[in-house]
């Protein structure tokens, strides 16, 4: 083979790899808008633990003479990343709570989203649109496992 015609042959292997390793990636972890919308709900799921975790915090403190808010404080209070609107709580009894949020993704559909995760992780399942968790203040809500 001719020096002039192996390197053009190298060059269109090497790009031919290099395309297909990009596809690949975009195949397998999406393309960067799905994970901007990814990474949102992340923080949307975040944000709701933080007001669930300090809820519960609250009852602990308390304990026999707690009873849930109404509303909820300012400070205890998170905006929505994209939206910058307040996430929804609702008082459902004296114990228990919910609270909503808007998802721009369904939870089942992440990249990995197959992999062995703990039961608990299971709660924080999501799909895309509005979607509300029940909370028992009592109990510990747990945290996100990505």
């Amino acid at each position: 083979m001719k020096p002039k015609t192996f390197d053009r042959t190298f060059a269109g292997v090497a790009t031919a790899a290099v395309v297909a390793g990009i596809l690949a990636g975009f195949w397998i972890l999406g393309t960067p808008g799905r994970q901007r919308a990814i990474s949102s709900d992340r923080q949307r799921l975040s944000d709701l633990v933080a007001i669930a975790q300090n809820l519960h915090q609250d009852y602990q403190a308390q304990q026999e003479n707690f009873q849930l808010p109404e509303t909820l404080d300012d400070d205890e209070q998170r905006t929505d990343p994209i939206t910058q609107q307040v996430y929804e709580y609702q008082r459902l009894s004296d114990t228990t709570f919910e609270l909503c949020a808007s998802f721009d993704t369904d939870s089942s559909t992440y990249p990995f989203s197959n992999r062995p995760r703990p039961p608990e992780a299971r709660r924080w399942e999501h799909p895309e649109g509005r979607h509300c968790f029940e909370f028992d203040v009592t109990e510990y809500p747990g945290g996100v496992y990505y």
